[in-house]
């Protein structure tokens, strides 16, 4: 949905192939460091910044392919316009979309926007022609039962005739498919290793973190108020690793800087699926996200996401899933081996970003906290993870 609704406000641009380049910009790069996985998202990252920093917004969202500035910021206007007119249609996730997609009319749709630009009516109206559902559970069952994947198509007729045959609608079937396969992924995952597995990492991270004011392992899992083990919650629910770290000695109050790192359990995947939330302070601009994005890519990291969560505060996130879980066939010791590898690799994540940071002090005239040793490579993230791989934890 959100990427027929951007498509919808470049329409503005009226070069094709530079409004190809700034829809292809957005959709493999802005999608990914912004988090503009729903709808919801869209709305949350355009209320983080007022009318007055579209020009701000308009580098994040088109990557500099748009070369009219004024053109940009009018993209981004129209966006903002779209995403409001639909609010008021009650238009909250694609889902609603959809209903509402296949309700409305067009004469209503010009009756109901008379108020608004004209500009907002032609992207609601050309927006109305597109829409698209994914159904990733659906996809993840069906290979599990059948021990292949099979054709996208041929699964969501099959899944359509099943529905029919049920009385229910395609997308109520994949709800309940998508519950169930949920609940089979949290089936005989040996909560007890999982624990050690956790425990692992925090060992780890606290060895390598050495200025860390706090590092907490807490599970929500929805059952707090019943007295089982944390052990048994990693089963319902889902681990977070937070370490918090002091705001460098001297630093300028707008030099970004990281405050806390939190590793997550992203869900109940095939495999272990990891998020990474990076939090700090001081100004990120919008040019430095751009260069983190591409410093990240370069040393074969996961995709950044930029969040402003105020004009002070600033989130970087990631995720990945770090292999199979498969606690039946493996010994402590490899669980141990597992997490040590785990949180190096978290580890990495936190030195590129801290070198970036670094870097624009140093270019703003800020000096950055002084390294306690010595770079042998030239690579500090090598450096540390390579001596790390021979400590016993």
């Amino acid at each position: 949905m959100v990427l027929e609704l951007v498509d919808a406000a470049l329409q503005v641009v009226e070069a094709i192939p530079e409004r190809t380049a700034a829809w292809q910009a957005f959709a493999r790069n802005a999608v990914h460091q912004q988090g503009l996985v729903s709808f919801a998202r869209l709305v949350s990252l355009l209320r983080q910044y007022e009318p007055s920093e579209d020009e701000e917004l308009a580098i994040l969202l088109w990557q500099g392919e748009v070369s009219e500035a004024g053109m940009a910021r009018k993209a981004v206007r129209i966006l903002r316009g779209l995403t409001v007119f639909l609010q008021g249609q009650g238009i909250t996730d694609a889902a609603s979309w959809l209903q509402w997609r296949e309700a409305v009319q067009v004469q209503s749709i010009a009756q109901e926007a008379r108020e608004e630009p004209v500009e907002t009516v032609r992207a609601v109206l050309w927006h109305l022609d597109h829409g698209r559902c994914d159904v990733p559970w659906v996809l993840k069952f069906a290979r599990r039962v059948l021990g292949q994947a099979p054709a996208h198509g041929h699964l969501m007729l099959a899944v359509q005739e099943m529905a029919e045959a049920m009385g229910l609608s395609a997308r109520a079937l994949a709800r309940r498919i998508a519950w169930h396969e949920r609940q089979f992924q949290a089936l005989d995952d040996a909560p007890t290793l999982r624990l050690y597995w956790w425990q692992g990492v925090k060992r780890t991270l606290k060895a390598q973190l050495h200025n860390a004011t706090t590092v907490t392992l807490q599970v929500g899992s929805g059952i707090d108020a019943l007295p089982l083990s944390l052990a048994m919650h990693l089963r319902k629910g889902q681990p977070t690793l937070t370490v918090k770290l002091p705001r460098a000695f001297g630093a300028a109050p707008a030099w970004p800087n990281l405050t806390i790192i939190q590793l997550q359990q992203a869900g109940w995947g095939i495999g272990l699926g990891l998020g990474l939330v990076l939090q700090g302070e001081g100004a990120l601009s919008a040019q430095l996200q751009l260069e983190i994005a591409r410093r990240w890519k370069a040393a074969q990291l996961q995709p950044p996401v930029f969040e402003r969560i105020s004009a002070t505060k600033w989130q970087v996130s990631c995720g990945w899933c770090d292999g199979l879980w498969m606690p039946s066939s493996l010994e402590h010791a490899e669980v141990s081996s597992w997490a040590t590898d785990t949180a190096l690799q978290v580890f990495e994540y936190v030195l590129v970003l801290k070198g970036m940071l670094r870097t624009t002090a140093s270019s703003t005239g800020t000096k950055p906290p002084f390294l306690k040793t010595r770079s042998h490579s030239g690579n500090l993230a090598t450096d540390t993870i390579e001596g790390s791989k021979h400590q016993t934890f």
